[in-house]
């Protein structure tokens, strides 16, 4: 069975992002968001070019370099962050306003996609950066979870 999903590079880029508005003032190397995030690195570096060409992301060169916010976490969204790597976010394509579908007159099913269109740019556009940031999940779990992939690699 095929699932409808998250391309891995929306994730990768939300997650990157996620780990940067951990500390919005500071500045983090690549490597390390690439290994504390699960994150090829070479997959990271593209995501993270998409992202500083959209004005999200800003790098600094030279000894303490790295990668920062270009903007305050409170005025990112998801919806900033997946349009900047995949472009306009569409749930099917007759509702994303350029491409006219012969049967939408009659099809039963539009009036769900464009429901869906709007609850799921809803949903996006409302969910920053900063909120997920302070959300963090209980150290305990964190401890848990290093440990268990520490045991899965041994």
């Amino acid at each position: 069975m095929s699932l409808m999903q998250i391309p891995r590079k929306i994730e990768y880029a939300l997650r990157a992002m996620i780990h940067l508005a951990d500390n919005p003032g500071g500045v983090a190397r690549g490597s390390v968001i690439a290994h504390q995030e699960h994150i090829p690195k070479y997959y990271l570096e593209k995501v993270i070019r998409d992202l500083m060409k959209r004005g999200l992301v800003r790098g600094r060169r030279g000894p303490g370099g790295g990668y920062q916010l270009a903007r305050p976490p409170e005025t990112i969204s998801f919806r900033d962050v997946i349009e900047a790597v995949e472009g306009p976010i569409t749930l099917n394509v007759c509702v994303d306003g350029s491409s006219a579908c012969n049967l939408q007159p009659v099809c039963r099913m539009f009036r769900v996609w464009e429901e869906g269109q709007r609850v799921l740019l809803d949903v996006f556009s409302h969910t920053m950066l900063s909120e997920i940031a302070s959300s963090r999940p209980p150290s305990a779990f964190l401890g848990a979870l290093v440990n268990s992939e520490a045991a899965a690699k041994n």
